[in-house]
């Protein structure tokens, strides 16, 4: 089976969901247009900073129009290339926006890590569980086996210390007949 091409305007994209997106914006790209007079600068502004405020775009297709936008609006000085404002750029994978300040960008990379080095920490303390618990199981078993085998030589030194006790026994009835009948002990060798 073929793997899905999904291209759009020129561009393949990775998945599904990318291609998706992509189609949507390309859609609102020719509507926007096809209804927009590209003489009049001061509504092309309009559209650019609603676009960016209302963070319209969010894959390359997007970005690629607001960059032409942007670029006719610094060539046509309705308003100084410094006013005009940047287009932001989102992070696509987890679906969060990256931050435009610095310092919440900062804020975020150390939260990260902070989570990265709990996670880290909560690892190792799982491998030591782990051994413990593994450790114990082992020494479970050895206690198991050990006692096994006491109980073994117990049974077997009292099943003897049992026939010890009962040949002395018969030994001490011989002995008290042969008593009784006269034999000596040493007559019967």
């Amino acid at each position: 089976m073929a793997k899905e091409k999904w291209e759009v305007a020129g561009y393949v994209f990775a998945d599904k969901q990318d291609y998706e997106k992509a189609k949507k914006e390309a859609d609102s790209i020719s509507y926007i247009k096809e209804r927009t007079n590209w003489k009049d600068k001061q509504q092309l502004l309009k559209i650019y900073n609603k676009a960016v405020d209302s963070k319209m775009f969010h894959t390359v297709l997007g970005y690629e129009f607001m960059h032409q936008l942007q670029a006719m609006i610094a060539k046509s000085g309705v308003v100084e290339e410094e006013y005009i404002k940047s287009i932001p750029i989102y992070k696509q994978e987890s679906g969060q926006e990256l931050p435009e300040d610095a310092q919440e960008a900062a804020k975020l990379a150390n939260q990260y890590r902070r989570l990265y080095e709990m996670a880290k920490e909560e690892k190792k303390r799982l491998k030591i569980v782990v051994g413990f618990l593994i450790l114990a199981v082992c020494l479970m078993m050895g206690l198991a086996y050990t006692n096994y085998r006491t109980y073994d030589e117990s049974a077997v030194l009292n099943k003897y210390a049992g026939w010890e006790a009962e040949l002395e026994q018969r030994e001490a009835t011989i002995t008290a007949k042969e008593k009784e009948l006269g034999i000596k002990a040493n007559d019967t060798e």
